[in-house]
């Protein structure tokens, strides 16, 4: 993925994008109305790409809690804006460096927030760095 000329970089770690592929996908079972959530997916998840380049620091700084090792990655809890209720997703991201101004913003994981999933496949992503 491409850098901005003011802003950091934005990577994905190997299997993001097709988990975000997988996450905006649509069927041919599908309504019209999962039709229309699964574009206004995309859109945010693009917006969230943007949000990023401009602002590696946008996402929550996660502490020790459940998953230590993400300790220093940062969360964006994020859902399409017609969804009432809880945010059902998440993207969770580490800036390279850690110390210092980040050159790059390296996603980890983006996927659904239901059984702390996108929590554990960042965990590994880590560890395979």
């Amino acid at each position: 993925m491409a850098e901005s000329s003011d802003g950091v970089q934005v990577v994905t770690a190997e299997g993001v994008k097709e988990e975000i592929a997988e996450l905006t996908a649509a069927s041919e079972d599908d309504d019209p109305t999962r039709g229309k959530e699964i574009d206004a997916l995309k859109l945010r998840i693009a917006e969230l790409f943007v949000a990023c380049e401009d602002n590696p620091y946008a996402g929550e700084l996660m502490g020790r809690g459940l998953h230590p090792e993400l300790a220093g990655c940062r969360r964006i809890r994020f859902d399409i804006p017609d969804h009432a209720g809880k945010p059902r997703f998440r993207l969770i991201y580490r800036n390279v460096p850690t110390d210092g101004a980040p050159a790059q913003c390296r996603w980890l994981a983006v996927g659904p927030r239901a059984g702390l999933r996108t929590h554990r496949k960042a965990q590994q992503r880590l560890r395979s760095d």
